[in-house]
């Protein structure tokens, strides 16, 4: 089946069952079930309004006795959206997530440490680990049954081989061994890689976070709406899934699209029934290339820059918080671990950097150079302070309401909105 067979298979799927879709159709005056090669460019995009619009049912395309599983977003940038899934649907994202470098077998340990509720993340890891013959550690979301203190005694007593988290989690355990007087490099001899996503990861923070456990770390790509979209190879590229969808880059300054390039990403399913995902705008924005890799793969690799709400103009140029974040760990590698946020107003930067009290001396070493490299790459003044440990991110149990929290590193000035900013009430230090 060539790539017109499967996209006018799904769009007509889409149209003749999913209700919210075929309205918009209809609404643009395009015909699915005339296929012609130019009618895909056609069709309209669908957006997380749709999503929110189309809420419970609209974009559901199969009968209710063929769903297997409905999950949700987190609404960490709006309202959460749903999403549903077929056995078939399910059993193809597994798939996919065996699809990257870290290279899972039977004799894998995998510490599951994203939320289980209702977003897809860690049912993905936890399928995928069992397809691959690994053993699970069902850890999930910080909570009142899982302070960082069971969560790092798990890691190390049931030697955990693979970790699947956040990058900050990584951060975050990173500080309590130290200050249960662990090594993160020393003291968990078994943990090997970590698969991570749910933030982007600049190649700075990537190379601390994995001095800092001495592992590999595998970036995993996607969202609750579409599961993974892709994968870190053994060489290090993040590689988009290119057979199981399809792949635009969106000029938003000229409404085109093209398989390659700087712009929003687009994607579309080639498999998904139940809740058909066609044209979905990420509302990130990527690079795409078809560069060639070490490690064989000719599927395009994509650099993610960060979703079109964070991108700061700076001097005249586009700075998004992993422009800012590659600097920072750049400048600090090898230092103990660091938590940053930042404030931008107009091209001056302030800075505040939160790390242990035995680390503080060293990044304050650094803070010149810092700034340095600031002024430098991204044009920015900044003024640099280091806070006291606890200023922003705590070891507290998290409130319920804040469960599914995800740290806002950059804002620009008088920005609201919640900050990098753990607050707790049960202490735990």
């Amino acid at each position: 089946m060539t790539d017109q067979d499967r996209l006018a298979a799904i769009v007509g799927h889409a149209y003749r069952n999913a209700p919210h879709l075929r309205a918009k159709y209809q609404a643009a005056a395009v015909d699915p079930t005339s296929w012609s090669d130019d009618l895909f460019e056609r069709l309209p995009f669908t957006t997380k309004d749709d999503l929110r619009l189309a809420y419970p049912e609209g974009l559901l395309a199969v009968d209710r006795t063929e769903v297997a599983v409905v999950h949700e977003s987190s609404g960490t940038t709006g309202e959460p959206t749903p999403a549903y899934f077929t056995r078939g649907d399910i059993d193809e994202w597994l798939d996919r997530m065996l699809f990257n470098g870290v290279g899972l077998t039977e004799r894998d340990v995998v510490f599951v440490k994203t939320p289980y509720s209702m977003l897809t993340t860690a049912h993905q890891m936890h399928g995928a680990a069992q397809r691959a013959g690994a053993t699970v550690i069902p850890a999930g979301n910080r909570s009142e049954l899982m302070p960082y203190s069971r969560a790092l005694r798990l890691l190390r007593d049931y030697r955990a081989t693979v970790a699947y988290c956040m990058p900050v989690e990584l951060m975050l355990f990173a500080r309590r061994a130290l200050a249960a007087g662990l090594d993160p490099a020393e003291d968990f001899p078994d943990l090997r890689a970590a698969v991570v996503n749910g933030e982007v990861l600049s190649p700075a923070k990537k190379r601390f976070l994995e001095n800092l456990w001495s592992i590999t770390l595998y970036p995993d790509y996607g969202s609750t709406e579409t599961t993974t979209l892709g994968g870190a190879c053994r060489a290090g590229a993040l590689h988009l899934w290119s057979e199981s969808f399809l792949f635009e880059v969106l000029d938003p300054a000229t409404g085109g699209c093209a398989p390659h390039g700087t712009g929003e990403l687009v994607v579309t399913s080639y498999h998904r029934r139940a809740m058909p995902i066609v044209r979905y705008r990420m509302g990130d924005i990527v690079t795409v290339t078809d560069a060639s890799c070490p490690c064989g793969s000719d599927r395009p690799q994509v650099r993610v820059h960060g979703r079109e709400a964070d991108r700061l103009r700076v001097c005249g140029r586009d700075v998004f918080p992993i422009d800012v974040e590659d600097v920072v760990y750049g400048a600090l590698y090898g230092c103990e671990p660091v938590f940053w946020s930042g404030e931008v107003d107009g091209d001056h930067l302030s800075l505040e950097l939160e790390t242990t009290e035995a680390g503080a001396a060293q990044v304050r070493g650094r803070t010149d150079g810092l700034a340095a490299a600031l002024k430098d790459r991204l044009g920015m003044r900044s003024a640099i302070s280091v806070v006291p440990p606890g200023t922003r991110m705590t070891l507290d149990r998290q409130a319920e309401q804040e469960a599914m929290f995800k740290p806002v590193y950059l804002r620009a000035c008088g920005q609201g909105g919640r900050t990098l900013d753990y607050t707790g009430t049960s202490q735990e230090h």
